[in-house]
């Protein structure tokens, strides 16, 4: 079952917003969207913590995008890709159920123990609230509670404790969320933009290294539970003072403080049971809501005068804004709202016994219906019957006619039926007398109760009902989940672990870009440790977080975010590899377990195995991108040479000598940029076609080797002077073909020959080219610089030629 939240958080009320991953994670498993999915991937059922641990799992997977193994380990095969996925949400199971371990359960016994402690101290100091300062025995009773904290529950689990009974977790979340929803610092150093908190994007974890800074004076890892006499005396008298100033702050309503406390107790051991009980989220939610509909209903009925108190103190939030929620929904009264509850776990344990008779759908239908026909007896009895009146009908006849009028056939109509039925029908809409009697009918078993048992007299009772029906149930529902937000805190923390790592990487992968286009060596070598000093600082802070991890566990954790592996591949890689720090030394791993978690060596062991990944695959990256450019420019070379760069003067001949007889030879002519496009192309089929197979008596271009004319007796080698003779044939025979058409005779290979020979030896009288210049194999300079724009110019001096001749065969020169 799902519904709206009625009493949200400010994160609630801000849609979009998931700063406060406790509410976040609550609001997901709420979702009926994200159950059904769940619900396909889960399979059975689970013990309580196994389904956090997946839900948790599934939560940073689907929702976070965060992934363990890298884009290599992908697979074209939709099956191979299932398979991974399906591998990769076990692993990352795994990995948060051996990070979580055993604190679900510690933190549902310490939140039991916090409750304990404000019962407690609403029984004993309860009158002396009003006293300012904090009275002795509240000193003994936290440290007899901070006693009560078995010594094998996870260290942290006394800071909890503390930041509970004093307000301070609740003081540094609004700070954290105040901070989280400002604006960001911009103006920052690299070192700094990388080194510093970020605590906004951790805010469980934040809560916590505030609390063990405000306690231990610095952030440090804890090795048991803090007991009264690990604590300095002024530590302990500022969380005395705290935890009185929080007890004071509800002024004379510590009565609903200590119901709260005890309901909340009462909630907490049952939900002790599902630790080890195999269960789903709605059953879970369905029990809490029956235990929730029971105990709230019973003290809201009893305490009417601390009903607003009450839930306030539950749910952690402000009594005017508990007041202001539940008015909204039109719940006013604290003794009806506590009936209603009573009433809503009474119906909840029949519905189990037997189906509900009316789904929401039908009552909907059942509104409407009813809606029509209030409609219409409305305008009956209002205007139509007045306007008749007023016509001088006399009234005595118009009180008989009632809505049963419409479900005679018209025909069967006589006087002033007619005229009521022809006025109604001015005003609304009549349905026909058959659905006119059903909607009468359905009336008459809705009032009697016969359908669902509604025994509503109209339809605006039937949407109230229904309203505050959904109302009371959101309500019960919102107790549950807050009080499930309570007991979330380790499992967000875990969350925030990966979610730290995730903008880690994206961080470090800024740095390694400035790294990489660094060319001084001294400037990467710094940045390179800005990031060893920025793993140091995640290494100490997961080992405050989860004290109860070894050096190993730690280690390999980082170092599986940072390779994309799982936590046992991570583990294996760095216990049985040579470690970086002694390469050039000995090939040995690191002894972790042997050195503390703030060690330099720790960091510069991972850290150098990231980045010597990284290097080795911006290596691969470069090789491959060298490789694609390398064929992609074979592809060109090979395009071009498949090119007839010859084809631009056949294009340009076969073309403008047709259409000349129709515009004339304006912006026909052969000009300087034909030139330079002619030059090019000589150049290019100059440089592609040397060493090819040329007749050297007709200047044919075989590819087999043989020509057509004189088979195999002049072929030989093709050199620049044949290639410049065959492009001159070429393209005057083109032009002669477009001017003369197909029955023109080509250039001869002889006169060709001639042509070139002749513009050298001009070239050569000018001085243009040395007489010592090889014509057999010229250089790249002659060709682009001197022969070509020669040849091209007199091709396009033969073009415009034969253009004038063209003009004056068409009567146009």
């Amino acid at each position: 079952m799902s519904s709206a939240w009625i009493l949200k958080t400010p994160q609630m009320r801000e849609a979009g917003k998931e700063i406060l991953l406790r509410e976040a994670l609550v609001a997901h498993m709420r979702s009926t969207r994200d159950r059904q999915i769940l619900a396909s991937i889960a399979g059975d059922e689970r013990p309580l913590e196994d389904l956090l641990s997946f839900f948790a799992s599934f939560y940073v997977y689907n929702y976070q995008g965060l992934r363990l193994f890298g884009p290599d380990s992908e697979s074209s095969s939709p099956d191979r890709k299932t398979d991974l996925e399906r591998e990769e949400r076990r692993q990352l199971e795994l990995e948060i159920r051996q990070l979580l371990g055993n604190t679900f359960r510690e933190e549902v016994d310490i939140a039991r123990l916090v409750s304990e402690f404000f019962v407690t101290v609403c029984d004993e100091l309860g009158l002396s609230a009003s006293v300012p300062q904090p009275p002795d025995r509240l000193c003994d009773l936290v440290v007899e509670f901070l006693s009560k904290i078995p010594s094998d529950y996870s260290p942290n689990a006394s800071i909890d404790f503390i930041n509970a009974i004093t307000g301070w977790g609740a003081e540094f979340r609004r700070d954290l969320y105040a901070k989280a929803s400002g604006l960001k610092e911009s103006a920052l150093t690299l070192r700094d933009e990388l080194i510093r908190e970020h605590e906004e994007e951790i805010i469980e974890i934040s809560t916590l290294k505030r609390g063990i800074v405000r306690i231990r004076g610095q952030l440090t890892y804890l090795t048991a539970p803090l007991r009264a006499e690990d604590l300095l005396p002024d530590v302990l008298d500022s969380i005395v003072k705290s935890a009185w100033e929080n007890i004071c702050a509800r002024g004379q309503r510590l009565a609903a403080l200590k119901i709260a406390h005890e309901i909340r107790i009462s909630f907490l051991d049952f939900v002790e049971e599902y630790v080890d009980t195999p269960t789903t989220l709605e059953r879970m939610e369905q029990e809490l809501g029956k235990k929730a509909s029971e105990a709230f209903g019973q003290a809201l009925i009893d305490n009417p005068g601390l009903a607003y108190s009450i839930i306030s103190a539950f749910v952690g939030l402000p009594e005017e804004d508990v007041k202001a929620a539940l008015r909204q929904k039109g719940l006013r009264d604290p003794v009806e709202l506590g009936r209603a509850l009573m009433e809503t776990e009474h119906e909840e344990s029949v519905s189990e016994q037997k189906e509900p008779e009316i789904s929401k759908e039908e009552l909907e239908n059942i509104e409407r219906s009813m809606r029509m026909l209030e409609k219409i007896e409305k305008a009956l009895n209002g205007p139509v019957k007045g306007m008749l009146r007023a016509r001088g009908l006399r009234a005595a006849e118009l009180e008989k006619i009632g809505i049963d009028l419409l479900t005679k056939d018209e025909s069967t109509l006589v006087g002033i039926e007619k005229q009521v039925l022809a006025e109604l029908r001015k005003k609304v809409r009549v349905p026909p007398p058959d659905e006119m009697q059903r909607l009468i009918d359905l009336r008459a078993r809705v009032q009697s109760g016969e359908i669902g048992g509604l025994e509503a007299t109209s339809a605006t009772e039937m949407i109230q009902r229904r309203v505050h029906s959904e109302a009371v149930n959101s309500l019960r529902l919102d107790l549950v989940w807050h009080l499930i937000i309570g007991v979330m805190t380790n499992v967000a923390r875990v969350v925030e672990t990966y979610l730290r790592s995730k903008h880690d990487l994206l961080r470090i992968r800024a740095v390694l870009k400035s790294i990489y286009e660094e060319t001084e060596m001294e400037l990467q070598y710094l940045r390179e440790e800005i990031l060893i000093d920025l793993l140091s600082l995640r290494i100490y802070e997961m080992k405050c977080v989860h004290p109860e991890l070894d050096a190993p566990t730690v280690c390999a954790w980082l170092h599986a975010r940072l390779s994309n592996k799982s936590l046992t591949a991570a583990k294996d890689e760095l216990l049985s590899t040579p470690s970086p720090v002694y390469e050039g030394i000995v090939e040995a791993s690191l002894a972790l377990d042997r050195l503390e978690f703030n060690n330099y060596a720790i960091a510069y062991d991972v850290m150098h195995r990231f980045l010597t990944r990284q290097r080795l695959a911006k290596a691969r990256r470069e090789e491959l991108a060298l490789e694609d450019k390398r064929r992609e420019q074979e592809m060109l070379l090979q395009r071009r040479k498949s090119l007839d760069v010859l084809n631009f003067i056949y294009t340009k001949a076969h073309t403008v000598f047709r259409v000349i007889g129709r515009v004339g030879t304006r912006g026909l002519e052969w000009g300087p940029s034909d030139d330079m496009k002619c030059a090019n192309l000589l150049a290019f089929y100059i440089q592609t076609n040397r060493g090819r197979p040329v007749c050297k008596q007709c200047g044919a271009t075989p590819k087999d080797g043989v020509c057509p004319n004189h088979g195999r007796v002049y072929m030989g080698v093709a050199d620049d002077m044949d290639n410049l003779s065959v492009f001159v044939m070429r393209a005057m025979s083109d032009i002669k073909e477009g001017l003369m058409g197909s029955t023109a005779e080509p250039v001869p290979w002889e006169k060709a020959r001639a042509i070139v020979q002749r513009e050298i030896s001009s070239l050569k009288r000018q001085g243009r080219i040395s007489s010592k210049t090889n014509i057999r194999e010229l250089l790249p300079g002659e060709i682009n610089n001197i022969i070509g724009p020669r040849i091209a110019s007199l091709i396009g001096k033969y073009f415009n030629e034969s253009l004038q001749y063209a003009a004056r065969r068409a009567n146009l020169a």
